[in-house]
């Protein structure tokens, strides 16, 4: 027993040492590796979109995604074009705070707020020559300063000063200065009730001039040649652009207007700028001023003899019979009596109450017929009124 107990103990080792040469049933079960029981299940494999569609997988993408690809390059331009934007916009913006490092907090002030800065050689040269200021300053120039403007400066004895040329930019808030600027008192335009009549032989009118609401009797010249025997002047109601209002001012000078009155309310004032633009006729051509409009064409018309004349666009109404003229009839008026033409509001007009007051209306023809809706349907202010008094005067 001993000796056969001994064989089956050397028989076990021997299995486990020699490998068998015949295959040993369930040899799998006795594997220390874990089994996958998948490996023996049935499989039904996915088809891929690219190979149902029988093409590539990169051709297949990029036909699917093109456009998402495309929309993608089109933001990142447009975003690397708005952060180059943004770079130039904050790089101008810090160039341009680098010019004004050593400017203090009074530096952008002007010297002195009470004065009144004319700017512009010919602007200058009219208020000295017209010399209806109040008193002059000084004269700041950069450059070389005219040999007139030199006369007429030691003449007067204003003083002259050399500053550079970002001071008189900033005096005249960047406007065309032709680097002359003339430090002086506001205009000051005398205020009138009413206008008088006018005498050919003496070739001059009476006006009523006021001073603290105290009537003064004045007289003023006026122009007599061939075709114009009395004066004729020019109100301009609430007429509110100052380039509108220099340009006017300049075709009355040049034309030959005799005096200009303005409405004291909602006119743009007698500024630089309408100084600048009238190319210095502001100092030539006599202005006045009117509180009340409504009374001064009444005491006009009934102690002067002036005849008004109001300007736009004629309107069919029970005030407006007998009362149209076309631009033509305006020739020989002034043959006959003295005329104020009134120019209104670059947008409304000459006001209903002004027009009802006024002894004509007058309107310019358009050239041609309106189409649909044209957006050029009336002429500029000052266009229309160099135009009638053209009429006016020839």
């Amino acid at each position: 027993m001993l000796h056969l107990g001994s064989q089956l103990v050397a028989r076990r080792y021997a299995s486990r040492v020699v490998k068998a040469a015949v295959k040993i049933p369930n040899e799998l079960h006795h594997s220390t590796k874990p089994t996958k029981i998948d490996r023996n299940l049935p499989r039904e494999r996915r088809i891929k979109a690219w190979e149902k569609a029988g093409e590539e997988k990169d051709s297949w993408f990029r036909r699917k995604y093109a456009h998402v690809h495309a929309r993608e390059s089109k933001r990142d331009a447009a975003q690397r074009s708005f952060e180059k934007s943004k770079a130039e916009s904050r790089s101008q913006s810090q160039g341009h705070r680098a010019k004004f490092n050593n400017r203090t907090v009074m530096s952008g002030l002007r010297p002195n707020p009470l004065m009144e800065y004319v700017y512009g050689t010919n602007s200058v040269v009219s208020a000295l020559r017209a010399n209806k200021r109040e008193y002059f300053s000084r004269i700041l120039y950069y450059g070389v300063l005219p040999s007139e403007v030199q006369q007429m400066a030691k003449n007067a004895d204003i003083a002259l000063e050399t500053v550079d040329k970002h001071r008189l930019n900033l005096l005249t808030n960047y406007a065309v200065h032709n680097n002359i600027v003339l430090e002086t008192k506001a205009l000051q335009l005398p205020e009138i009730r009413e206008l008088g009549p006018s005498t050919v032989e003496t070739q001059s009118f009476s006006y009523q001039e006021l001073f603290f609401d105290q009537a003064q009797e004045r007289q003023q010249k006026f122009i007599v040649k061939e075709g114009k025997q009395f004066p004729l002047g020019v109100y301009l109601d609430e007429v509110v652009d100052p380039h509108n209002m220099g340009a006017i001012i300049r075709s009355a000078y040049f034309l030959g207007a005799d005096f200009m009155v303005l409405s004291r309310r909602n006119c743009a004032p007698l500024s630089p700028a309408v100084s600048k633009t009238s190319s210095g006729a502001t100092e030539l051509l006599p202005i006045y001023s009117v509180d009340k409009p409504l009374d001064f064409i009444t005491k006009s018309q009934t102690e002067g003899g002036w005849t008004f004349v109001a300007s736009g666009t004629t309107k069919n109404n029970k005030f407006s019979e007998n009362k149209t003229l076309s631009s033509g009839d305006l020739r020989g008026m002034l043959q006959e009596f003295p005329v104020m033409l009134v120019v209104g509001n670059e947008g409304v007009g000459v006001r209903t109450n002004l027009e009802m007051r006024s002894d004509f209306l007058v309107e310019i023809p358009q050239g041609r017929e309106l189409q649909g809706t044209s957006t050029v349907d009336s002429l500029n202010v000052s266009v229309a009124t160099a135009i009638l008094l053209n009429n006016l005067l020839n």
